[in-house]
Order: structure tokens, then C-alpha cells, then sequence
């Protein structure tokens, strides 16, 4: 595959994102590209594909296309997609409607899949994402009933044992994995991720959405994000709202470690807010009462602003693989990257080398640039001669 990027999208805690064109044709992708460096085995993006096609084939889950590895980067294409979740609900000429809430937490529709259903499919192939948020659910651009893709899946991790499914033991993680404020409590005290951590990032993603922000929204320390998550009951977070909405957070804090969480259960208690409503998230929807206000001034952590910033960035627990030197040969340009990350063998799904030689196109040569454009060159003027690896 060859690609010419056109223009930056965004920027990850560990990669950033492009709209790249393929070759001699219109066909559009985005293009995810990581720091490497030849210490590197089991890296970040391929084991983000591998787990891509270890998922594939459920509406909720993003086209694969291509990865490839060069000296320096490593790249990875993957279905365009729309605005998050975050981005739309934060929008204050279009506040979000409890009916569509509702809509993008439990929809039912067999064309369309929401949140808890897009989770239920991850945990169904013994994976748990790690990185439930709100930034991570993106819009469908093509889709009319409001469908979305649960993205970036480069920390999750088998639940199970692949070959005999033996649910892995609760063991201790060396730091926090995922993002700080929408981890679960016990993540934040190092307990490795499993099905009820992500039902519990679940939990604070739909208060975010339902309330606007959270409490500890300001925070940057993870022990003080953690101590005020525990000073803050499910009820106190909802406080004004239906109560399913407090019930379904305290119900997560309670799920024990090797326990399959009840999604069928809370998709219905949750739609049975809205009994009349449509299935399918409606972008034109006014209809009241709205969601997304902020807290109550004098709350602590209280914000102004919602959606997502830098401090929404994911971390990975020092435990994902060994400790790398951050380039090859003192090269100094990557230093604006995060360092290369090397994914434990126990965390692999499978043999993800052949997975992805199999299943995916490698890239002829390394993506070119657009002469409209130029945000990559201003990054650095050093030039870098790339030549691409066989998977």
C-alpha cells in the first residue's frame, strides 16, 4: 500500500493520527504512526491490528487495513471515522438529549451496536479494552442511525487464557493502565485490568456525558483522583438524575474480579427511561429534559470546559514490557515522541506477527507527504531517509 498524508488529525498519548490517501485512488484512511526503535519485538500498533482482527466483524469494531514498521516508525491504516462521543455531547449549540443518552448507551437495533454492546462483544473474545472513555467512542461518518467504533485498543489485554480460557488471576500491576479519570479504583491501586475495570470506566463515561464533567476533572495526581472516586458514591455523582444512572456506578465498583458483568440487565434498566425512544442516536433530537450539565458551582473539580484534553492521555503500567532506549543510534528527532513500548509476550493475542502478515497489507514504501502538507516537517528539521521492513 502506498499512502501520501495530507493533514494531522490528532495527537495520542502514544501515537498520532493522520488522513492519509492511498495511491492512485480516493480511497481515504487514517494513519496511525508510532515511535520504534530496533529494540522493539512485540510493538504497540501491530498488537493494536492483531486485536483488531481478533474482533473484527462486529459493526462496533473499525476496519483494518494496513501496518508496516520502518528503522524509525511504525504505521498503521485504519476506517475514517467521525467525531467522539466527547466531542458531540460538549457541543453547546447542540446539547445532548437524554433520549439519545440513552440511545448511545444501549441501542438494540441489529444494524446498530452501542457502547455497553460494543464492551460485551470486546469481552466475548476475552479481551479487556483498558481505555474506556468517552474520546474513544467515535461516530460512524457514513452511518444514519448513530452508530458508533470503540477505538485504540493498543492497551488491552487477553482476560482468559487463549488456548485453555482459564480466567487469568488477579495479580499486581506495577502502575496505573488506561486513563486517570475514567480508571477504576481498583486500577488505580494496581490491580491488573479485567471486565469489571472497564464496565466501571464505562460507569464514569456515561456520567461525564450525563453531568458534563466530573468531579475530578481538575486533578492531575492519580491518588487524589483515586481518594476522591471513593469519597464519591454512585448516587452523589447522579445526584438530580434518574437513579438507574447512581445504581449502574455502584453496581460496577462491585463486580468481582473473574465476574461476567450483566450487560442485558442494565441495557434494559437504562432503556426503560426513555420506552418511547428510537433506538438509534438522533443528531436532530430536541426533545427534553438534556443532559451534560456541569456541577453544581461549589462542587469540587468543578470546570467549566468539557471534553477531552491533554490530561486525558492514556497511560500504560510499567509492566507492559521492558524498558527501552527511546531511539536508535542517539537519533535526537524522535524525542518529541513517546518512548517505543514493547507488549509483554502474556499480553499478545496469539501469534500477532503472523496474524498481521496474513491478514493485512504491509506498506511499499514509507507514507509520502502532501504539498498541502507541512505540520510533520515543522516538527523537525531533520529529514530521515525511511525504508520500510517485510512484515
Amino acid at each position: 500500500m502506498l499512502l501520501t498524508i495530507q493533514s494531522h488529525i490528532s495527537d495520542g498519548g502514544f501515537s498520532r493520527v493522520y488522513l492519509a490517501v492511498v495511491e492512485n485512488s480516493d480511497k481515504r484512511v487514517a494513519l496511525k504512526k508510532a515511535h520504534i526503535t530496533k529494540y522493539v519485538k512485540n510493538s504497540q500498533l501491530r498488537h493494536e491490528a492483531a486485536l483488531l482482527l481478533h474482533l473484527r466483524g462486529h459493526p462496533s469494531i473499525p476496519q483494518v487495513f494496513a501496518w508496516g514498521r520502518s528503522q524509525y516508525y511504525e504505521y498503521l491504516a485504519l476506517e475514517i471515522l467521525g467525531d467522539s462521543v466527547s466531542t458531540v455531547a460538549s457541543n453547546p449549540d447542540k446539547p445532548l438529549t437524554l433520549a439519545n443518552l440513552v440511545a448511545l448507551i444501549c441501542q438494540m437495533d441489529l444494524e446498530c451496536r452501542d457502547q455497553l454492546d460494543a464492551i460485551e462483544h470486546v469481552h466475548s473474545r476475552y479481551i479487556t479494552h483498558a481505555d474506556i472513555k468517552p474520546g474513544n467512542f467515535l461516530f460512524d461518518q457514513h452511518s444514519q442511525d448513530g452508530r458508533i467504533r470503540l477505538i485504540d485498543f493498543g492497551l488491552s489485554i487477553p482476560n482468559r487464557d487463549l488456548v485453555t480460557l482459564a480466567h487469568i488471576p488477579e495479580t499486581e500491576a506495577r502502575s496505573l493502565r488506561g486513563t486517570s479519570r475514567y480508571a477504576s479504583i481498583p486500577v488505580h491501586m494496581h490491580r491488573i485490568c479485567a471486565r469489571r475495570d472497564d464496565m466501571e470506566s464505562l460507569a464514569y463515561t456515561i456520567v461525564k456525558l450525563l453531568r458534563g464533567s466530573l468531579p475530578w476533572h481538575a486533578l492531575d495526581d492519580h491518588n487524589a483522583i483515586c481518594r476522591m472516586k471513593q469519597a464519591w458514591s454512585g448516587p452523589s455523582l447522579c445526584a438530580g438524575y434518574p437513579s438507574v444512572f447512581g445504581e449502574f456506578v455502584q453496581y460496577t465498583r462491585g463486580i468481582r474480579f473473574d465476574e461476567a458483568p450483566r450487560y442485558a440487565r442494565w441495557r434494559a434498566a437504562f432503556r426503560s427511561l426513555v420506552p418511547s425512544g428510537s433506538d438509534s442516536y438522533v443528531p436532530t433530537d430536541a426533545t427534553e429534559p438534556y443532559v451534560g450539565k456541569e456541577f453544581l458551582k461549589g462542587d469540587e473539580g468543578n470546570l467549566t470546559g468539557s471534553g477531552e484534553d491533554i490530561r486525558d492521555a492514556p497511560h500504560t503500567d510499567s509492566s507492559v514490557g521492558n524498558s527501552l532506549p527511546s531511539s536508535d543510534d542517539d537519533w535526537s528527532p524522535t524525542s518529541s515522541w513517546a518512548d517505543p513500548i514493547n507488549i509483554r509476550n502474556a499480553h499478545l493475542v496469539g501469534d500477532e506477527q503472523k496474524a498481521v502478515r496474513d491478514s493485512l497489507e504491509g506498506f511499499d514504501e514509507p507514507p509520502g507527504r502532501g504539498t498541502e502538507f507541512s505540520s510533520l516537517s515543522q516538527r523537525s528539521a531533520v529529514q530521515v531517509v525511511e525504508v520500510m521492513e517485510p512484515l
